[in-house]
């Protein structure tokens, strides 16, 4: 005897299982809590640091190098993107998502404390920060069509 044949017999208990998970799928979906911008802990730290009149070239050995060294070491470690320009550079530091953002701030504190004796005198401390995307997008995207106008474009979409 198979639950097919069994239900068409007896359709009242098949009902009331329909109707059990109907409700229980209304009560799920009122306790649902859906943002537009939700609260992500992503665990990427910024590094800044500025040396007035600095080449490029100058604060990649005497600033970057040095501090991107100390970062290496880093456990969960997913990637460094160092961005250099005149006099400053930025340094972006992301971990898997494995890694606790606060956990990762600490750590690249005391990475970036333990190359300060190594970076010029004449520059001022570097600047940690953790990264934040509360209130703002995390995918942006373009849509364009020769065939729609705006309107159907953004219902389509």
């Amino acid at each position: 005897m198979n639950v097919s044949s069994w239900s068409i017999r007896n359709p009242v208990p098949a009902v009331l299982v329909f109707l059990l998970l109907t409700v229980l799928g209304l009560i799920g979906l009122h306790r649902l809590q859906i943002q537009d911008f939700p609260d992500m802990d992503l665990p990427t730290i910024n590094v800044s640091a500025s040396l007035e009149g600095a080449a490029p070239a100058q604060l990649e050995t005497e600033v970057a190098r040095k501090i991107e060294d100390k970062l290496a070491s880093l456990t969960l470690l997913d990637h460094i993107t160092t961005t250099i320009t005149q006099g400053a550079v930025s340094i972006s530091v992301s971990f898997k998502l494995d890694k606790n953002g606060e956990q990762a701030l600490s750590e690249v504190r005391n990475a970036v404390d333990s190359a300060r004796a190594e970076l010029p005198a004449s520059m001022s401390s570097p600047n940690v920060s953790k990264m934040t995307t509360s209130g703002s997008a995390i995918l942006t995207y373009t849509v364009e069509s020769g065939q729609r106008d705006e309107k159907d474009l953004s219902w389509f979409v």
